[in-house]
């Protein structure tokens, strides 16, 4: 993180009585062009504190609000976001949090928390906390993998008619699902320390060299052939990581549906290829 986004929250928090703490984690705040912070505040009026933005962050090229959720109580708590993306090429996400539910939101924040401020002695609060990721249960495992292979097919069955719009729409799906698993393996990799980050910003100083490789092969989108190759790709790294995992886990990784999925991707890849579609 940029330091003068630390200390131009740092003043505005002097100016403001309704700011009782701003603090961040600092695992999602290693790279110098994202901000993740958080802003608790006694009460929020949206468009008051948009205002305020908008004068801290004089140099900002667009705004964006969006809703985001925590659980607490297993019930789930909306609260408001705000994104700013400046002319430094920076995004500064704010995320507004109220005091009533501040301790119980730290608590859910994993890893090591830094303040910028703190009015309402929340640093007190968490004390030693050592909050950990969740791996995955079998049935979230399964659900994947079959929500995974199913995604391909889809992308198969668009490029069979040509439709490379649906395709690469779908193409998303497929590597969500991959996500999901790299994320489960970067947690058992960091011993429930370390996820994959909100956006995926973990992914590269965690993943070994040679799945990086892998990954990577998934974007190449430019036409029907490429395609198809980062389909192969996508699906040669899924059973990579997906038997790692159902064998240390002792899950059920689901053969079948990979061995099927692969021979009618590879009979439709062949189809294409003769022009016979």
């Amino acid at each position: 993180m940029k330091s003068y986004i630390i200390e131009k929250l740092k003043d505005y928090s002097k100016s403001n009585e309704k700011v009782k703490a701003i603090f961040f984690v600092k695992e999602d705040n290693n790279n110098e062009y994202f901000a993740n912070i958080y802003l608790v505040l006694s009460d929020i009026i949206i468009s008051k504190i948009k205002e305020d933005l908008e004068n801290i962050f004089d140099d900002y090229a667009m705004i964006n609000k969006r809703k985001d959720s925590f659980e607490l109580d297993k019930k789930n708590q909306q609260f408001t976001k705000f994104e700013l993306y400046t002319n430094d090429s920076t995004k500064i996400s704010i995320n507004l949090i109220l005091e009533d539910k501040a301790n119980d939101f730290i608590k859910l924040c994993p890893g090591s928390i830094e303040f910028i401020c703190d009015e309402m002695n929340l640093e007190e609060e968490i004390g030693e906390k050592n909050i950990v990721y969740s791996l995955a249960r079998e049935f979230e495992f399964d659900e994947c993998c079959k929500n995974f292979f199913s995604s391909c097919l889809d992308v198969s069955f668009n490029l069979m008619s040509r439709d490379l719009i649906s395709a690469g729409y779908r193409m998303q799906s497929v590597r969500d699902y991959l996500y999901k698993l790299l994320n489960w393996y970067i947690i058992d990799k960091f011993n429930k320390g370390k996820d994959a980050g909100e956006y995926g910003q973990n992914l590269i100083h965690t993943l070994e060299a040679d799945i990086k490789e892998e990954l990577l092969l998934t974007f190449k989108t430019n036409d029907i052939t490429e395609i198809y190759g980062a389909i192969f790709a996508a699906c040669q790294l899924f059973r990579k990581i997906g038997m790692q995992l159902s064998e240390k886990f002792d899950f059920s990784y689901p053969k079948k549906d990979d061995v099927y999925t692969l021979k009618l991707l590879r009979k439709n890849y062949k189809k294409m290829e003769s022009l016979q579609v």
